[in-house]
């Protein structure tokens, strides 16, 4: 870029986008969830092991959560999680504890 107008204008383009892409992803509403247990898996692959939860949530239907390996969740336990929802909609979910009933 020999013209020094132009390359500050797309430093300031730039900037800006780089400022509201980091807004945008600081704007995450948070909020905690239980959910009946509907099964347990833990599959093995070449990789290691990985173990899911098939949950019944309220509003949700069910849904397929990966949690940690060591973790022992019976069918019809509760289980709860943090649920993370982005400005586009995606919502991510954490596993934070298993009460057995």
């Amino acid at each position: 870029m020999d013209a020094p107008k132009t390359f500050i204008r797309v430093l300031i383009c730039a900037a800006t986008l780089l400022v509201l892409a980091s807004w945008l992803t600081h704007s995450e509403q948070k909020k905690t969830v239980s959910a009946k247990v509907i099964s347990n898996t833990l599959t093995q692959s070449l990789d290691g092991q990985r173990r899911y939860l098939t949950v019944q949530l309220k509003h949700s239907g069910s849904r397929r959560i990966q949690v940690p390996t060591s973790t022992h969740c019976p069918e019809g336990a509760s289980a709860s999680f943090e649920v993370t929802s982005t400005v586009f909609s995606a919502k991510y979910f954490n596993f934070l504890s298993c009460q057995i009933e």
